[in-house]
Protein backbone atom coordinates (compact mmCIF):
# COMPACT_ATOMS: atom_id res chain seq x y z
CA UNK A 1 0.00 0.00 0.00
CA UNK A 2 1.45 3.35 -1.00
CA UNK A 3 1.62 6.08 1.61
CA UNK A 4 3.10 9.55 1.93
CA UNK A 5 2.92 10.84 5.45
CA UNK A 6 5.04 12.61 8.06
CA UNK A 7 6.42 10.41 10.82
CA UNK A 8 8.64 11.33 13.78
CA UNK A 9 10.96 9.47 16.11
CA UNK A 10 13.93 10.45 18.30
CA UNK A 11 13.95 14.01 17.02
CA UNK A 12 13.81 13.13 13.31
CA UNK A 13 10.89 13.66 10.94
CA UNK A 14 10.50 11.90 7.61
CA UNK A 15 8.13 11.30 4.72
CA UNK A 16 7.53 7.79 3.44
CA UNK A 17 5.86 6.33 0.37
CA UNK A 18 5.62 2.86 -1.13
CA UNK A 19 6.81 -0.58 -0.11
CA UNK A 20 9.87 -2.59 -1.12
CA UNK A 21 13.65 -2.10 -0.88
CA UNK A 22 14.62 1.00 1.09
CA UNK A 23 15.57 4.14 -0.86
CA UNK A 24 16.69 6.91 1.53
CA UNK A 25 16.79 10.55 0.36
CA UNK A 26 18.83 13.28 2.10
CA UNK A 27 18.32 16.96 1.20
CA UNK A 28 20.74 19.88 1.01
CA UNK A 29 21.48 22.72 3.42
CA UNK A 30 18.42 24.83 4.27
CA UNK A 31 16.03 22.47 2.50
CA UNK A 32 13.83 19.62 3.69
CA UNK A 33 12.16 16.37 2.72
CA UNK A 34 9.65 18.42 0.68
CA UNK A 35 12.31 18.73 -2.03
CA UNK A 36 11.98 15.01 -2.78
CA UNK A 37 8.25 14.86 -3.51
CA UNK A 38 8.79 14.00 -7.18
CA UNK A 39 11.04 11.09 -6.16
CA UNK A 40 8.62 9.88 -3.49
CA UNK A 41 5.93 9.69 -6.16
CA UNK A 42 8.08 8.23 -8.94
CA UNK A 43 9.92 5.47 -7.06
CA UNK A 44 7.20 4.37 -4.62
CA UNK A 45 5.87 1.76 -7.06
CA UNK A 46 9.03 -0.30 -6.54
CA UNK A 47 10.68 1.01 -3.36
CA UNK A 48 9.97 2.10 0.16
CA UNK A 49 11.07 5.70 -0.37
CA UNK A 50 11.95 7.71 2.74
CA UNK A 51 12.93 11.39 2.73
CA UNK A 52 14.32 12.56 6.06
CA UNK A 53 14.48 16.08 7.49
CA UNK A 54 18.03 16.37 8.81
CA UNK A 55 18.60 17.92 12.23
CA UNK A 56 17.98 21.68 12.05
CA UNK A 57 15.69 21.33 9.04
CA UNK A 58 11.98 20.92 8.40
CA UNK A 59 10.14 19.28 11.28
CA UNK A 60 13.17 17.61 12.85
CA UNK A 61 15.04 18.60 16.02
CA UNK A 62 16.12 22.26 15.97
CA UNK A 63 18.81 22.00 18.65
CA UNK A 64 22.55 21.55 18.11
CA UNK A 65 25.22 20.48 17.69
CA UNK A 66 24.92 20.80 13.91
CA UNK A 67 28.18 19.35 12.59
CA UNK A 68 28.03 16.78 9.78
CA UNK A 69 28.97 13.93 12.11
CA UNK A 70 26.06 14.68 14.42
CA UNK A 71 23.60 15.04 11.55
CA UNK A 72 24.77 11.65 10.30
CA UNK A 73 24.60 10.06 13.77
CA UNK A 74 20.88 10.94 13.92
CA UNK A 75 20.29 9.09 10.65
CA UNK A 76 22.53 6.20 11.71
CA UNK A 77 20.28 5.59 14.72
CA UNK A 78 17.21 5.65 12.49
CA UNK A 79 18.76 3.42 9.82
CA UNK A 80 20.05 0.92 12.37
CA UNK A 81 16.43 0.25 13.38
CA UNK A 82 15.36 -0.56 9.81
CA UNK A 83 15.04 -4.23 8.80
CA UNK A 84 17.12 -3.90 5.63
CA UNK A 85 20.00 -1.90 4.11
CA UNK A 86 19.31 1.17 1.98
CA UNK A 87 20.37 2.86 -1.17
CA UNK A 88 21.12 6.42 -0.01
CA UNK A 89 20.73 9.46 -2.26
CA UNK A 90 22.23 12.69 -0.93
CA UNK A 91 22.29 16.20 -2.39
CA UNK A 92 25.11 18.57 -1.35
CA UNK A 93 25.00 18.51 2.49
CA UNK A 94 22.96 15.32 2.19
CA UNK A 95 25.80 13.76 0.19
CA UNK A 96 28.23 14.61 2.99
CA UNK A 97 25.90 12.94 5.48
CA UNK A 98 25.55 9.94 3.15
CA UNK A 99 29.32 9.43 3.17
CA UNK A 100 29.32 9.43 6.96
CA UNK A 101 26.52 6.84 6.96
CA UNK A 102 28.59 4.51 4.78
CA UNK A 103 31.56 4.97 7.11
CA UNK A 104 29.66 4.70 10.40
CA UNK A 105 27.16 1.96 9.47
CA UNK A 106 28.48 0.15 6.37
CA UNK A 107 26.35 -2.95 6.87
CA UNK A 108 23.16 -0.96 6.32
CA UNK A 109 24.28 0.73 3.07
CA UNK A 110 23.71 -0.95 -0.31
CA UNK A 111 25.06 1.96 -2.32
CA UNK A 112 25.33 5.74 -2.52
CA UNK A 113 24.20 8.31 -5.07
CA UNK A 114 25.96 11.61 -4.34
CA UNK A 115 24.51 14.62 -6.17
CA UNK A 116 26.83 17.64 -6.31
CA UNK A 117 28.44 16.50 -3.08
CA UNK A 118 31.80 17.04 -1.42
CA UNK A 119 34.26 14.73 0.27
CA UNK A 120 35.59 17.66 2.28
CA UNK A 121 34.64 21.25 3.08
CA UNK A 122 37.91 23.04 3.72
CA UNK A 123 37.51 26.36 1.82
CA UNK A 124 41.06 26.14 0.51
CA UNK A 125 40.81 28.51 -2.46
CA UNK A 126 39.67 32.14 -2.72
CA UNK A 127 36.60 31.33 -4.82
CA UNK A 128 35.25 28.88 -2.24
CA UNK A 129 36.04 31.28 0.59
CA UNK A 130 34.25 34.14 -1.17
CA UNK A 131 31.11 32.11 -1.88
CA UNK A 132 30.92 30.98 1.74
CA UNK A 133 31.61 34.48 3.08
CA UNK A 134 29.01 35.97 0.76
CA UNK A 135 26.30 33.71 2.12
CA UNK A 136 27.21 34.67 5.69
CA UNK A 137 27.15 38.36 4.75
CA UNK A 138 23.68 38.14 3.22
CA UNK A 139 22.46 36.29 6.29
CA UNK A 140 24.01 38.72 8.79
CA UNK A 141 23.22 41.98 7.00
CA UNK A 142 19.84 41.23 5.41
CA UNK A 143 18.30 38.13 7.00
CA UNK A 144 16.58 35.01 5.72
CA UNK A 145 14.15 36.51 3.20
CA UNK A 146 16.76 38.46 1.16
CA UNK A 147 19.12 35.48 1.42
CA UNK A 148 16.33 33.29 0.01
CA UNK A 149 15.98 35.74 -2.89
CA UNK A 150 19.72 35.63 -3.65
CA UNK A 151 20.02 31.86 -3.31
CA UNK A 152 16.94 31.32 -5.47
CA UNK A 153 18.58 33.30 -8.25
CA UNK A 154 21.79 31.27 -7.86
CA UNK A 155 20.15 27.85 -7.70
CA UNK A 156 17.34 28.29 -10.22
CA UNK A 157 18.41 30.87 -12.82
CA UNK A 158 16.38 31.78 -15.90
CA UNK A 159 12.73 32.47 -16.65
CA UNK A 160 11.93 28.78 -17.21
CA UNK A 161 12.70 28.07 -13.52
CA UNK A 162 10.68 30.97 -12.11
CA UNK A 163 8.10 28.76 -10.38
CA UNK A 164 10.77 26.58 -8.81
CA UNK A 165 12.57 29.74 -7.66
CA UNK A 166 9.39 30.97 -5.93
CA UNK A 167 8.81 27.59 -4.29
CA UNK A 168 12.39 27.45 -3.04
CA UNK A 169 12.20 30.96 -1.55
CA UNK A 170 8.94 30.23 0.25
CA UNK A 171 10.35 27.06 1.80
CA UNK A 172 13.76 28.49 2.62
CA UNK A 173 12.23 31.32 4.66
CA UNK A 174 10.84 28.74 7.07
CA UNK A 175 14.37 28.11 8.38
CA UNK A 176 15.29 29.73 11.67
CA UNK A 177 18.08 32.24 11.14
CA UNK A 178 19.99 31.17 14.27
CA UNK A 179 19.82 27.49 13.34
CA UNK A 180 20.75 28.06 9.70
CA UNK A 181 23.78 30.12 10.74
CA UNK A 182 24.85 27.39 13.17
CA UNK A 183 24.61 24.82 10.37
CA UNK A 184 26.74 27.04 8.12
CA UNK A 185 29.29 27.64 10.86
CA UNK A 186 29.67 23.90 11.45
CA UNK A 187 30.63 23.00 7.86
CA UNK A 188 34.22 24.30 7.45
CA UNK A 189 36.85 21.75 8.41
CA UNK A 190 34.76 18.64 7.75
CA UNK A 191 36.46 15.98 5.62
CA UNK A 192 35.88 12.35 4.74
CA UNK A 193 38.45 12.31 1.95
CA UNK A 194 41.11 10.32 3.80
CA UNK A 195 38.49 7.70 4.74
CA UNK A 196 36.94 7.13 1.29
CA UNK A 197 38.96 3.96 0.63
CA UNK A 198 36.90 2.17 3.28
CA UNK A 199 33.65 2.61 1.30
CA UNK A 200 33.34 -0.63 -0.68
CA UNK A 201 29.74 -0.17 -1.84
CA UNK A 202 28.95 1.18 -5.33
CA UNK A 203 28.92 4.98 -5.41
CA UNK A 204 27.46 7.06 -8.23
CA UNK A 205 28.89 10.58 -8.37
CA UNK A 206 26.54 13.03 -10.10
CA UNK A 207 28.24 16.33 -10.93
CA UNK A 208 26.14 18.72 -13.00
CA UNK A 209 27.56 21.00 -15.67
CA UNK A 210 26.77 24.25 -13.82
CA UNK A 211 27.55 23.30 -10.25
CA UNK A 212 29.72 25.28 -7.80
CA UNK A 213 32.45 22.65 -8.01
CA UNK A 214 33.95 21.92 -11.45
CA UNK A 215 33.82 18.31 -12.63
CA UNK A 216 37.61 17.89 -12.53
CA UNK A 217 37.74 19.08 -8.92
CA UNK A 218 34.91 16.75 -7.91
CA UNK A 219 36.61 13.77 -9.58
CA UNK A 220 39.78 14.68 -7.69
CA UNK A 221 37.87 14.85 -4.38
CA UNK A 222 36.38 11.37 -4.85
CA UNK A 223 39.34 9.67 -6.58
CA UNK A 224 39.98 7.37 -3.59
CA UNK A 225 36.60 5.64 -3.85
CA UNK A 226 37.25 2.06 -5.00
CA UNK A 227 33.87 1.46 -6.69
CA UNK A 228 32.62 4.73 -8.19
CA UNK A 229 31.08 5.95 -11.44
CA UNK A 230 30.77 9.56 -12.56
CA UNK A 231 27.81 11.17 -14.32
CA UNK A 232 27.81 14.70 -15.72
CA UNK A 233 24.26 15.76 -16.68
CA UNK A 234 23.34 19.28 -17.71
CA UNK A 235 21.97 21.32 -14.81
CA UNK A 236 22.64 23.42 -11.73
CA UNK A 237 23.33 22.61 -8.08
CA UNK A 238 19.78 21.62 -7.08
CA UNK A 239 19.31 19.44 -10.18
CA UNK A 240 16.79 16.93 -8.71
CA UNK A 241 14.35 19.80 -8.13
CA UNK A 242 15.31 21.64 -11.32
CA UNK A 243 14.76 18.62 -13.59
CA UNK A 244 12.89 15.87 -11.69
CA UNK A 245 12.27 13.82 -14.81
CA UNK A 246 15.91 13.86 -15.90
CA UNK A 247 17.13 13.07 -12.40
CA UNK A 248 14.61 10.26 -11.92
CA UNK A 249 15.65 8.68 -15.22
CA UNK A 250 19.34 8.72 -14.27
CA UNK A 251 18.67 7.44 -10.75
CA UNK A 252 16.53 4.63 -12.16
CA UNK A 253 19.40 3.59 -14.45
CA UNK A 254 21.86 3.62 -11.54
CA UNK A 255 19.60 1.51 -9.32
CA UNK A 256 18.83 -0.99 -12.08
CA UNK A 257 22.52 -1.36 -12.91
CA UNK A 258 23.24 -2.58 -9.38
Amino acid sequence: MRRNQIMKSQGLAWRSAGEGPLLLLLHGLGSSSLDWQAQLEHFSDDYRVVAIDLRGHGQSLQEGPFDVGTLAADVVRWLDEQPEPAWVVGLSLGAMVALELALQLPGKIRGLVLVNGFSEFLLENPREQERYAQRLKWLRWFGMRPLAWWLGRELFPGSELAQMRRTFRQRFCRNRKKVYKALLDALPGWSARARLGAIWQPVAIISTTHDYLPLAKRVEQFAALPNATVHNPRGHHAWPAEDPSGFNHLLQRILERH
